[in-house]
């Protein structure tokens, strides 16, 4: 669905103005060593080209706000998956950051959507293990599996 026109379309317009507003990804997508070093003025110029096309300012803190940023130590049943092809894993939350119920996962050879689509041949093996995983820490989350009290190992089974 929708209208498709290049850059036009209704789901990248909703994706530029959520980049706008929300997600503001230029600082995150270099660790100092990429091929975009970071640049002092990057946030100056998200924010004229957002008010220049949505006359929005955004919110740079937006994903800390929303997500409770370095609060995570006290969130619970939230997986963070980042694929090893994402520029802006590097802003991804750090393990000294969360609670023992939030998961941080690299996934190998993928992007950070992949666990979420369909299966497919191409699929790289990591994606497959990191879906496993995802079904069971979201089964052990929700009672779903008699060994709740375990923890999810690396080929996504549930060990006591």
């Amino acid at each position: 669905g929708g209208r498709r026109d290049g850059d036009n379309s209704i789901e990248m317009i909703a994706w530029n103005y959520q980049a706008c507003t929300e997600l503001i990804l230029e600082p995150l997508t270099s660790d100092g060593f990429g091929f975009y070093p970071p640049d002092e003025d990057q946030i100056a110029a998200v924010e004229a080209a957002c008010r220049a096309r949505f006359n929005s300012v955004p919110r740079p803190a937006w994903i800390q706000t929303s997500t409770g940023g370095s609060m995570l130590r006290f969130a619970s049943n939230i997986i963070f998956s980042n694929g090893e092809k994402d520029p802006w894993r590097t802003g991804a939350p750090q393990g000294n950051q969360l609670g023992p119920d939030v998961v941080l996962m690299e996934i190998p050879d993928a992007a950070h959507h992949e666990d979420l689509r369909f299966t497919v041949r191409e699929d790289p093996p990591s994606v497959g293990v990191a879906k496993r995983k995802e079904l069971a820490y979201i089964k052990r989350w929700l009672g779903l599996d008699a060994r709740t009290t375990g923890h999810v190992d690396d080929a996504g089974d549930i060990v006591i």
